[in-house]
């Protein structure tokens, strides 16, 4: 029981932090100002790690590879502390690798899941919403392949709907990987 309950927060919280860092870097790379509440939520959220790694690990080709490598040494973090206390020690190198891995495209997959799902409750219930425009920034290019193939019926978008069941078919393949992998 003890073990759930430490990894449920283990989950929510590194969860919360790497898909901050991830957001970050999608952020920039979408060029959307931190002058948002969306931004400034994430840059406090993150800023603790972020900077200091920016002085070892530079921005490239418009990728803010400090918060990536902040968000795999999260992940890589929290499954140490995950596997470890259900290994009851340190677990095997090729083990934790592969789990952070997964850990952090599960968790990839969530914030994208959750920037989808903002998006289009928000374009319903609040359509003027200051916070519509940094989510519609940051969802168009994981829509615009599917608004490119799915029609159009009147005023409703249906590739939102599509994404998040394609996200939900990823993460069945992803939570099963991290089976695999763990009972291996």
């Amino acid at each position: 029981m003890l073990y759930e309950i430490i990894h449920l927060i283990v989950d929510v919280v590194g969860g919360l932090v790497v898909g901050a860092c991830v957001l970050r870097a999608w952020m920039q790379a979408r060029r959307i100002a931190g002058a948002n509440p969306v931004g400034s939520f994430v840059m406090s959220l993150t800023d603790w790690i972020v900077r200091p790694l920016r002085r070892i690990v530079p921005g490239y080709a418009g990728i803010d590879w400090a918060s990536l490598v902040a968000a795999f040494i999260l992940t890589l973090v929290a499954v140490a502390i995950d596997l470890g206390l259900r290994v009851g020690g340190l677990p095997p190198p090729d083990l934790l690798l592969g789990m952070t891995l997964v850990w952090l495209i599960k968790w990839i997959l969530y914030l994208a899941q959750l920037m989808i799902l903002i998006a289009a409750v928000l374009s319903w219930v609040n359509p003027f919403s200051p916070f519509l425009p940094v989510f519609d920034a940051l969802t168009s290019p994981l829509l615009a392949p599917l608004r490119r193939i799915l029609p159009r019926a009147g005023r409703m978008d249906f590739s939102p709907l599509v994404a998040l069941l394609l996200i939900q078919i990823a993460l069945i393949v992803v939570n099963r990987l991290a089976y695999q992998l763990g009972a291996g």
